[in-house]
């Protein structure tokens, strides 16, 4: 007995922190959950999108648009890219509201497997790139924080024979600068739904313009 409860409660300690929900908008629900050596927290949001994975996937790609599709996002540049898009790096700068400007490279990954018979899933995952080599391929700017934390991934799922999709985003980034940790956890909480929502209203936009 002493055995059994000695291990269930290492377990315990070395469980992951669970999912708690951080909001509930019309449409998606946003998750977020403590991360080891971080006061930083990660997100999550889930939720359904009217449209196939293939839409929703070309329109998560789409990173050119990016700043006319998605909330904050300034100017993009796609710097390098491997055959089918299979590995791109990718620099944005956000022009976020209260803070100044912020940059990032992150190197997205197509990690998809998907099947002809509308099973599988689309996903793309990113994280920041190597420092050394961002700041050789972009010059800092000036009155323009640099991000070097920003991991994250898309997940797209068919639903109702592959009319419908279930969208996971997920996303652990820290801004950079002095800003305290409680607003950056607060200001990702309000960010996250906007991307989600963002992908959404693309998608519904790009089927009618089809009709």
């Amino acid at each position: 007995m002493i055995v059994a409860l000695s291990l269930l409660t290492s377990l315990a300690l070395h469980a992951e922190p669970r999912w708690e929900l951080a909001a509930d908008p019309p449409g998606v629900k946003v998750y977020s959950r403590s991360k080891e050596g971080s006061e930083v927290k990660e997100m999550r949001a889930i939720g359904l999108i009217q449209g196939s994975p293939k839409e929703v996937w070309d329109v998560v790609r789409d990173l050119e648009n990016y700043p006319t599709q998605m909330p904050y996002t300034a100017e993009v540049k796609v710097l390098s890219r491997t055959e089918g898009d299979k590995e791109v790096w990718f620099y944005s700068r956000l022009n976020t509201p209260l803070v100044s400007e912020r940059d990032y490279v992150i190197i997205l990954k197509d990690e998809s497997d998907w099947k002809e018979d509308l099973k599988g899933f689309y996903k793309v995952t990113w994280t920041a790139a190597p420092e050394k080599e961002t700041d050789e391929k972009v010059a800092l700017k000036k009155d323009v924080v640099r991000v070097r934390v920003n991991d994250g991934y898309w997940l797209l799922e068919p639903r109702e024979n592959g009319t419908q999709t279930f969208a996971t985003y997920y996303v652990y980034t820290n801004p950079g600068g002095s800003i305290p940790t409680f607003i950056i956890n607060k200001a990702n909480g309000m960010a996250v739904p906007k991307v989600f929502d963002a992908i959404k209203e693309t998608v519904a936009k790009k089927r009618k313009e089809k009709k």
